[in-house]
């Protein structure tokens, strides 16, 4: 299955070419780029303590994101165009996750990249996007939201992938600071709305196979032997950029 959403996502940069070339973004500055300047100073500098000593304790890149709006754009394109234009996640293991917030828009995203899929699936991002994030940010403390959401997702994957680490101490954060519980809720099966999804890609690759095989093989050849090139990018001047990784859609969204 992890094919056909790779597939699907090429195909929906074909179908949908403004997602690829409309959308522009910013350079980032880190694993904390808060364009929308809704995070405290205190919070941004946790943050940015705990992501990268992640980075460099696992190679996973989880990287915060705000931006004021989204340009009329859907979260769920705006995400993937994001974090294909960052390249968030090594290249190849695509060992990434974007958190995208919108506050004009009060939506808010996480994006897994396709290595990290398997520690955090759709159901447990919902979760922690509904129960963790969103309740602050209903109360209006971004920065909390974000914080907790953060602590939660490489807690998960810490814990999942048997590294030890601890996301508070990396952090600088104090118990005492309000966390959401860490306790994994019962992860719940793929939806009956996820599964028609994924017939619907099916059957879009078939009737491409039928009007254009020869198109319908280039795509799909080019997972063959790893991702090329054209998904990639670095950066150059001061922070050097992501690994090049990308995602396939995998995640969740929320508004409030």
């Amino acid at each position: 299955m992890q094919a056909i959403k790779k597939t699907a996502l090429i195909l929906l940069f074909l179908v949908v070419p403004s997602l690829a070339s409309a959308l522009t973004f910013p350079k980032p500055v880190g694993f904390v780029n808060d364009f929308a300047n809704i995070i405290d100073p205190q919070t941004r500098v946790r943050l940015d303590s705990m992501l990268t000593q992640f980075q460099k304790a696992t190679a996973n890149e989880i990287v915060v994101a705000t931006v004021q709006t989204l340009d009329n754009e859907p979260i769920e394109n705006y995400a993937v165009a994001m974090f294909k234009d960052w390249g968030v996640g090594p290249a190849r293991e695509d060992n990434g996750i974007l958190i995208l917030v919108a506050p004009n828009d009060r939506q808010i995203r996480i994006e897994v990249g396709y290595g990290l899929e398997p520690y955090i699936n759709d159901a447990l991002a919902g979760r922690i996007v509904r129960d963790t994030m969103i309740p602050h940010f209903r109360d209006g403390n971004f920065s909390l939201g974000i914080l907790n959401g953060a602590v939660e997702v490489v807690s998960t994957v810490a814990k999942k992938t048997e590294v030890e680490f601890d996301a508070l101490a990396a952090g600088n954060i104090s118990p005492a600071t309000p966390i959401y519980s860490l306790q994994e809720g019962p992860e719940k099966k793929e939806s009956l709305a996820g599964k028609i999804f994924k017939v619907i890609f099916i059957v879009f690759i078939v009737l491409l196979f039928i009007k254009n095989p020869w198109a319908a093989l280039f795509i799909l050849s080019s997972f063959g032997g790893g991702r090329g090139g054209s998904f990639r990018g670095g950066f150059g001047g001061g922070f050097s950029g992501f690994g090049g990784g990308m995602s396939g859609g995998g995640g969740a969204s929320g508004r409030w």
